[in-house]
């Protein structure tokens, strides 16, 4: 397997199929969210935005030539709330592991690469959020050093 930049020429439609499995994986969890079909060309045109606008990109993990995942990292991340000042840091804004390539490490290469993406931008603090539920993601994060900073909490009013 090789983790690489994302190629628009050749890689569009295994990463919109990407997309599309994470959408519907975070569906599973939280079904108020939009479907992944009806959603997958719009977000990845504004991910690529997001990554021209903040120094950020696309890696892919490859195995010849077939993706088994993504993950972006957005390098320069201005915080908007005004109680943190002029906090600047790195986000893991997506990470998927196609579910047939799940329990290989292949997440584990994907944050490595992300980390060695961000800290040769010269990041300091690298950010990851994940939905609470995401038990699986949550113990590779915690396993690779990540602790939590914020918890958000949700209570179903109607």
């Amino acid at each position: 397997m090789n983790i690489r930049p994302y190629d628009k020429r050749n890689d569009y439609s295994q990463l919109r199929d990407c997309v599309i499995e994470l959408q519907e994986f975070e569906r599973e969890i939280d079904p108020r969210m939009p479907t992944g079909e009806a959603i997958a060309d719009d977000y990845i045109a504004e991910m690529l935005n997001r990554c021209r606008s903040c120094d950020g990109g696309v890696l892919i993990a490859d195995d010849n030539g077939t993706i088994t995942g993504y993950v972006t990292v957005l390098n320069r991340v201005q915080s908007d709330d005004l109680d943190d000042g002029d906090i600047e840091f790195g986000l893991v804004a997506d990470l998927l592991v196609r579910n047939a390539h799940r329990g290989r490490g292949v997440g584990r290469e994907l944050m490595q690469a992300a980390e060695a993406f961000a800290s040769s931008n010269d990041v300091r603090w690298l950010r990851v959020s994940v939905m609470a539920a995401n038990h699986g993601a949550r113990k590779l994060y915690a396993s690779l050093g990540f602790g939590e900073i914020y918890v958000e909490l949700e209570k179903r009013l109607l």
